[in-house]
């Protein structure tokens, strides 16, 4: 069926059949998720503009119906899920089990001993406006067992804008420092407990990071 859609992104109005319906806004690159569907009018009797829903606080969480997003700081990175980790005690082992299940690229990193190396792991395809230095969708390491100190094998890197007030938080929350702030290869970290005991990287994201370019081409 033929409609007329206009993108509450930046309200941007086209036309288009279901079944060829762009999977971002032409205008802007929003997702689909942002536009307003309505019947096509051969007289092109169109909104020009539109004001968006206003978010909802009471939103039942399990209605899956379209509803304004969670509002965060604009353009903040920090809290997001950055990395995972994985831990071997067998690198060969570990590198062809990923390898041959699931076809991901691994590496060696830089400067990383060749007896016990941290790998980089690609596991697909970069998103369609961006794609870091090694093509990956989400990546992460994996980095021998007895390297981790703090007894509770972290799985997953979280970015921060501060490692000092997250700590804080943190701390305020029942959870605890585990790793005090260390700094490799110019970037700082350190490992936190939540209040159920599971480890945690927090990584300091640095000011060569931008929003725009999640890994700067400096680094």
């Amino acid at each position: 069926m033929l409609k007329l859609y206009t993108c509450y992104g930046c309200g941007f109005p086209f036309k288009s059949d279901d079944q060829d319906l762009p999977t971002e806004c032409p205008a802007c690159g929003a997702s689909p998720d942002n536009f307003l569907g309505e019947p096509y009018n051969e007289q092109e009797i169109r909104r020009i503009h539109v004001d968006p829903p206003l978010p909802d606080p009471d939103w039942d969480p399990m209605n899956l119906e379209y509803h304004i997003p969670k509002k965060f700081p604009p353009r903040s990175r920090n809290g997001r899920v950055r990395r995972f980790v994985m831990e071997y005690e067998n690198a060969a082992e570990l590198r062809k089990f990923y390898e041959d299940v699931f076809g991901w690229d691994i590496i060696d990193t830089e400067h990383s001993d060749p007896e016990k190396p941290l790998m980089y792991c690609a596991t697909g395809p970069g998103n369609p406006n961006w794609e870091p230095r090694v093509v990956s969708f989400t990546y992460g390491f994996l980095k021998d067992r007895a390297s981790e100190t703090t007894g509770t094998h972290p799985l997953y890197v979280i970015e921060v804008s501060s490692i000092e007030e997250t700590v804080k938080l943190v701390e305020d929350n029942g959870g605890k420092l585990l790793k005090a702030p260390y700094e490799v290869e110019g970037n700082l970290y350190a490992v936190i407990e939540d209040s159920e005991g599971n480890g945690m990287y927090l990584w300091q994201t640095p000011d060569t990071v931008t929003w725009l370019e999640p890994e700067s081409r400096s680094n």
